[in-house]
């Protein structure tokens, strides 16, 4: 599923972004189809991460009124709270524990750079991973990581 953002941080004249079912309980299509079911009544003026604030009133979902709401109820849990920059970080981390190819991390996470690589948390779990994946599918870590590098350096 893609949705195009009328503009982001990094660039002015918006971006399309692609959400991919991983097929599990984080997916971030799971996630959407559960905005829209839980708000089924947002105007199609409003936003699209508008929800129902009261009144029949609807508020756009803004980054800092997010990240507060998050962090309330991860402080009722004694939960550490998280920085914008945390969720980012943790799906880079969720989507290489899932042994997506990290190439295939850094298109969907629409970096230009290799700076997605530190966001790498995590590991010691990580790379058992590909090497696991490497000999099942026959292709030696090696091979796999030339062919990444390769990637990286002819973009």
């Amino acid at each position: 599923m893609s949705i195009h953002l009328p503009h982001t941080k990094t660039k002015e004249k918006g971006d399309d972004v692609s959400m991919t079912d991983t097929g599990c309980n984080f997916s971030p299509t799971s996630a959407f189809d559960h905005h829209i079911a839980s708000n089924h009544a947002i105007p199609h003026d409003a936003p699209l991460f508008a929800f129902e604030s009261g009144n029949g009133e609807w508020s756009p979902m803004k980054r800092d009124w997010f990240l507060a709401r998050c962090n309330q109820i991860w402080a009722l849990e004694s939960l550490s709270s998280v920085k914008g920059h945390g969720f980012r970080i943790g799906g880079t981390t969720h989507l290489l524990l899932l042994g997506v190819d990290p190439w295939i991390v850094m298109v969907q996470g629409r970096w230009s750079s290799q700076a997605f690589l530190s966001y790498w948390r995590k590991c010691e779990e990580i790379l058992p991973l590909f090497v696991g994946f490497s000999f099942q599918s026959q292709d030696s870590i090696l091979t796999t990581m030339s062919s990444f590098k390769n990637k990286l350096l002819n973009k």
